[in-house]
């Protein structure tokens, strides 16, 4: 992270990252699509529109994080012949593609493992096998969801070619949006035990959504 020797990151690489990040949008709009088909969903008062909200908030946060990182990855690039990048932007928007990432991941395991617990109650025979299925889930989940928020984002930081006064800067960003988000979470998990008459107890905290595989 020297200060002195300037930048040049191949095109490629920010390339690839958009194609991530492509990626992320595409399972995220097909997840918006098919999610409020899924038992659990929670019908809004005087709306008619049923939510699965805490997934729905997730994915909708991680939409909007997509698009941002797509405009910084281009934004990193030079206006010329070769198009190297070498603007902090890029790692910026590295950042962002892995906060997307985990809310992808997170709006998606939600309702499906919703759809196991209630199978696991319906059918008593298998409730053992369900049991399990669903333990490789959040476990699996978990592992991808706890990578993409903490390893990936520390990967970037301590590679980062920008400076340690950026790179500082950067990461003080990245902790205080997951702080943000984190809240949000907890926010909208209290709102869909609200309006299902359920009693949170303990109730969720931002602390708490900083490692939510846990209550998966």
């Amino acid at each position: 992270m020297s200060e002195a020797r300037p930048v040049r990151v191949a095109i490629n690489v920010m390339r690839a990252r958009l194609t991530v990040v492509g990626f992320t949008l595409v399972i995220i709009t097909f997840q918006l699509s098919v999610v409020g088909r899924l038992p659990g969903a929670v019908e809004l008062p005087n709306t008619g529109i049923a939510l699965h909200i805490v997934s729905d908030i997730a994915l909708l946060i991680g939409l909007a994080l997509s698009l941002i990182a797509m405009v910084s990855f281009i934004a990193s690039s030079q206006f010329d012949q070769q198009g190297s990048c070498n603007h902090w932007a890029l790692l910026a928007g590295d950042l962002l593609m892995y906060l997307a990432l985990a809310h992808c991941v997170a709006g998606f395991f939600g309702p499906v493992l919703y759809v196991l617990d209630q199978a696991t109650l319906s059918v008593a025979s298998q409730a053992a096998e369900l049991s399990t299925v669903r333990m490789a889930a959040v476990v699996a989940g978990g592992c991808a969801w706890f990578v993409v928020t903490y390893v990936g984002p520390l990967v970037s930081l301590l590679r980062s070619p920008f400076g340690k006064r950026v790179t500082i800067i950067l990461g003080s960003l990245y902790l205080l949006l997951l702080l943000s988000t984190a809240h949000i979470g907890a926010q909208s998990i209290r709102l869909d035990a609200s309006l299902n008459g359920i009693v949170l107890s303990p109730a969720p905290t931002w602390f708490s959504e900083l490692l939510q595989p846990l209550r998966w």
